[in-house]
């Protein structure tokens, strides 16, 4: 029993590899990234339009002094607070510059729900304006592409990337948790075995499950669902090492579960932290 405390102190000490600094004085916001695919030539604008006031950002009156003494972005600034269409739509002062060719332009502090994308061009003075578009996700991503007619604007759901980011978490957890097993002196093949088929079920089931409280949640919400699953996760391991675990001690096969599901969690919240900041 001594031998088993000091492993899992050994690997507590490990799990420290694993944190990750989260700044947590505001809870997460909902975003909408917009990637422009094919972009105007030259410099442009590019802006949100909203039907009404959002957290800071308030409906910009045209004809308003924005305090800009940038010709070219004073112009842009008129374009957009001139925009009438009789929908309601209004202008909420934040705009972003975007030099020539494709570029991203990120709203993460309070969104317009629904929204319009508006695209000015410097080098016509063009303003193309979307249709009404809702934010669906938390955080919500868009595709636009400019043409003669206006902007053809696709949703960008991201399943893609969380599918591969699923399978690597996956791979991952079940070679951390292989190689604590080996530590914990489970090495026979069958209980070698039962671990992996265990992992991959229940890995499966709680990233694929992740995913969908990612997309429709956020962050914070992942977080909740992201614990109550880690233990779910270790009560369901631990039920099924007690039936196939059976090379030791049944108190070594609850402190396997518990060590090794600690660090996979460890390993799991990294992963999605970096995923995050790789959008």
């Amino acid at each position: 029993m001594k031998k088993v405390l000091l492993k899992v102190l050994l690997i507590m000490c490990f799990l420290s590899v694993f944190s990750v600094p989260v700044e947590a004085d505001v809870g997460p916001k909902p975003s909408v990234t917009i990637t422009i695919k094919q972009a105007p030539e030259g410099p442009y604008y590019v802006t949100l339009l909203g039907t009404h006031a959002f957290g800071p950002w308030s409906p910009i009156e045209e004809g308003s002094d924005p305090g800009i003494d940038d010709a070219e972005e004073l112009a842009a600034y008129q374009s957009f607070a001139q925009y009438k269409n009789g929908e309601g739509y209004f202008f909420l002062g934040n705009m972003s510059k975007k030099m020539e060719g494709n570029d991203e332009f990120a709203w993460t502090y309070y969104p317009p729900d629904p929204f319009k994308i508006a695209i000015y061009s410097v080098k016509d003075g063009k303003l193309l304006v979307s249709d009404a578009y809702e934010r669906n996700a938390f955080y919500s991503y868009f595709d636009v592409s400019c043409s003669n007619d206006g902007l053809i604007v696709k949703e960008e759901t991201h399943f893609d990337r969380q599918l591969i980011n699923l399978l690597i978490r996956v791979i991952a957890t079940i070679a951390v948790e292989y190689v604590i097993a080996y530590i914990f002196g489970y090495r026979e093949k069958k209980e070698r075995r039962a671990i992996i088929i265990a992992n991959v079920i229940t890995q499966v089931l709680l990233n694929a499950f992740l995913i969908f409280v990612d997309y429709y949640g956020g962050l914070l919400m992942w977080m909740i669902m992201f614990l109550l699953g880690e233990l779910a996760v270790i009560l369901i391991e631990f039920i099924i090492y007690l039936f196939t675990l059976k090379s030791h001690s049944k108190a070594r096969a609850f402190a396997y579960s518990l060590m090794a599901n600690l660090i996979s969690a460890a390993l799991t919240f990294a992963l999605e932290i970096i995923s995050m900041n790789a959008y």
